[in-house]
């Protein structure tokens, strides 16, 4: 069957008009955050790669000197990267959670106990009941 070449329809009666930023500002922000779940994290990168809005950063360890808060200096001890992402830039796009080889991205809340702190290899409620499975 040979291509068939479809007419497209070109729309010229738009309006181009400035964007106030306060209202940008205001745009509606998913609750719903970036996880990562470091057990089956291969530090591959492709999550940090295909990123289109560049947002997420696997970071040395070594960068962190002197924290005001003890559990985070520990934390980085241990860690092998630092897994940092731009709340403000992700718009949530899954680009990442699509391409991660191991799955070990996921989105979920914040747990409210926390703060707003995120908390390597939490499992979100909705998973509990697999998490419990020998």
């Amino acid at each position: 069957m040979p291509f068939v070449k479809t007419e497209v329809d070109i729309k010229t009666d738009y309006s181009l008009e400035t964007v106030e930023p306060e209202w940008l500002k205001q745009g509606v922000r998913s609750p719903k955050h970036l996880m990562l779940d470091p057990e089956p994290c291969i530090l591959c990168r492709a999550c940090e790669d295909v990123c289109p809005w560049n947002c997420i950063y696997m970071l040395d360890p070594g960068i962190v000197h002197q924290t005001e808060d003890g559990s985070v200096e520990s934390e980085v001890e241990s860690a092998f990267a630092i897994f940092v992402v731009d709340d403000n830039a992700c718009t949530r796009c899954s680009v990442c959670v699509e391409r991660c080889p191991s799955d070990c991205l996921y989105y979920a809340r914040l747990p409210e106990e926390s703060a707003g702190a995120r908390t390597m290899a939490a499992v979100p409620m909705s998973q509990q009941v697999d998490a419990d499975v020998e």
